[in-house]
């Protein structure tokens, strides 16, 4: 079983394929992309499009690799070329693109005929994503805050951590501060250490107290289109 894992269905002697070897790639392709599918749309806000992108997308590949006759240099760079599609107009989240690169790997997996490999690291790899949503390891730190504040410039940030803030926060850690020219303000970006008995609520109120202010809180950091 071990050596019949890493055995490929296709024959390494010769460039024929039977019509039953290109069925049985074709079909474990859509069934491992209907399991991806699944998994990722297991606790992930999705579209229709992407979820059936990513089913139809191992597929697509395998036919690829099957049409390059086994070129696996061509194959690669062809099926990377139809795997960054979905980019182009808008920046995938970090389990899209995970999600794109494992279609993408049992794609080229069942297209070179080694599809127990192919339904082995899809079946691991989809329990170890499906373990690791239901722990709480990738959860965000519930004592973590990330706020923006768009605000006058003559507004002291510190002094309202060290006065009203001191009872909501234990830490405040200012990562970014930007001027806009047109609208005279600035915008502050900080980290926020939050008391235990603390809620955003409390926090946006009192806040919105101290005077015109703008501000959004996030529990998690917002992705950046800059390093």
């Amino acid at each position: 079983m071990q050596t019949e894992l890493f055995n490929s269905i296709l024959s390494t002697t010769t460039s024929s394929m039977t019509v039953s070897q290109i069925a049985w790639i074709l079909a474990t392709s859509l069934i491992l992309g209907l399991v991806l599918a699944m998994v990722y749309k297991y606790k992930t806000l999705h579209t229709k499009e992407f979820v059936i992108t990513l089913t139809l997308m191992p597929a697509l590949i395998a036919i690829i690799i099957l049409l390059v006759n086994g070129n696996l240099g061509t194959s690669v760079a062809v099926a990377g070329a139809f795997s960054l599609i979905r980019f182009r107009s808008a920046a995938g989240s970090s389990k899209e693109l995970l999600a794109v690169f494992l279609a993408t790997a049992i794609g080229l997996a069942t297209g070179m005929g080694y599809l127990l490999l192919a339904a082995a690291f899809t079946l691991i790899l989809s329990l170890l994503i499906f373990l690791l949503e239901q722990s709480s390891f990738a959860k965000p730190s519930s004592k973590y805050r990330y706020l923006i504040l768009t605000v006058p410039k003559e507004f002291d940030v510190d002094y309202f951590f060290q006065t009203e803030g001191k009872n909501l926060c234990q830490k405040h850690e200012l990562v970014s501060l930007q001027y806009k020219k047109k609208k005279d303000v600035l915008v502050l970006e900080s980290i926020l250490g939050m008391n235990d008995q603390t809620s955003d609520k409390e926090l946006m109120d009192k806040l919105l107290l101290a005077g015109p202010i703008d501000a959004i809180i996030h529990q998690q950091i917002p992705k950046k289109k800059r390093l």
